[in-house]
């Protein structure tokens, strides 16, 4: 059995049908999903939705199946920023025992019928745990974004380096590649969405129609609306030189991706390739850095805990001492007087 394989469903999912949005951070995720919403499909519920930074006003993201994703990824040692090493099989690994049940937070993101669209960027790393919890078949549509576009978005947002930015856009690319097998997915970049929406979301359009999930829906989709969402804020694109950070590797997953646009009945594994050690690298210690910073706090939160214990037992000491009970009827009359 593959880590693709299903078995297991929960049948207690919102039915859906799901549709995918899979791509990196600041790769045009957000936007896409908004349109794909103005399309006909729900997107997560208004209620639940994380807080408009100025960078980026709606997010279209749920906020507890993201809380739900970020835990996992912290389960395995790691965060979104800082993406651990996910074995073959972590998802129903010794990891996940007593891990939250995913049920509630996907009744509060979409507790109504119908077909689903739903983004989370961390998606690319974990798919495989909702691939075992989500109701089939999934479809997707990959999101990707140059990766220069990428790590100056997340230098501007989060203040990361370039090289770091880079890193984590070939990651989460591989992974998204390598997860979405035998998924049909609809491969995109977000520039070619920018120069013209009305062409991709036609295509969107077209290729759902063709899938037998979201039969009930053909013919029903309006990708006017939804390319009327497209607008580029950062404003006329900026040029990409290489700057130094791009290998050999990173460019040949650019032109894989730019390879495979379209359609996908379903997506099939990608040519066998390896990250740049350079990536890895830059990764290992990012890991190794939150991993410092957990133990930091793991020490200050044991000092603040023994802190607690020491005052409670100095206040347990207090509440038994004879000078206690002897002034006892002093405390209680000065406490109606100010009453």
């Amino acid at each position: 059995m593959t880590a693709h394989d299903t078995p297991g469903v929960d049948p207690t999912m919102p039915a859906g049908p799901w549709l995918l949005v899979v791509g990196m951070h600041r790769s045009g995720t957000s936007a896409m999903t908004g349109a794909l919403g103005s399309l006909g499909l729900a997107t997560h519920h208004p209620d639940d939705r994380h807080d408009w930074p100025e960078s980026n006003p709606e997010h279209w993201e749920s906020a507890s199946m993201a809380s739900i994703d970020e835990a996992l990824l912290s389960r395995m040692g790691g965060s979104w920023d800082a993406p651990p090493e996910l074995p073959e099989g972590w998802e129903t690994g010794e990891s996940m025992a007593g891990a939250p049940d995913p049920r509630d937070a996907v009744s509060v993101a979409y507790p109504d019928a119908g077909p689903i669209a739903w983004k989370d960027p961390r998606v690319c790393l974990v798919l495989p745990y909702w691939r075992r919890r989500l109701p089939q078949p999934l479809a997707a549509v990959l999101v990707w974004r140059s990766p220069l576009a990428v790590a100056r978005s997340l230098q501007k947002r989060d203040g990361m380096h370039l090289a770091d930015g880079v890193a984590l856009w070939e990651h989460y690319n591989r992974s998204a590649l390598a997860n979405l097998v035998g998924i049909d997915t609809f491969v995109c970049s977000y520039e070619s969405v920018l120069d013209d929406a009305e062409i991709a979301f036609t295509a969107i359009a077209d290729w759902l129609d063709g899938l037998p999930q979201f039969a009930d829906q053909a013919g029903t989709w309006t990708p006017g609306e939804a390319a009327s969402m497209i607008t580029d804020g950062a404003g006329p694109p900026r040029p990409q030189s290489d700057d130094g950070l791009l290998l050999p590797e990173h460019r040949a997953l650019v032109d894989h991706l730019s390879g495979i646009g379209g359609p996908h009945a379903p997506l099939e594994a990608p040519p066998r390739s390896t990250p740049s050690p350079w990536s890895v690298a830059l990764l290992a210690a990012r890991r190794g850095s939150r991993s410092r910073q957990l133990d930091k706090l793991d020490t200050e939160r044991a000092a603040l805990v023994r802190q607690l214990e020491e005052r409670q037992l100095a206040l347990d000491r207090l509440h038994g001492s004879t000078t206690w009970r002897l002034t006892q009827p002093f405390r209680t009359l000065s406490a109606r007087l100010r009453g």
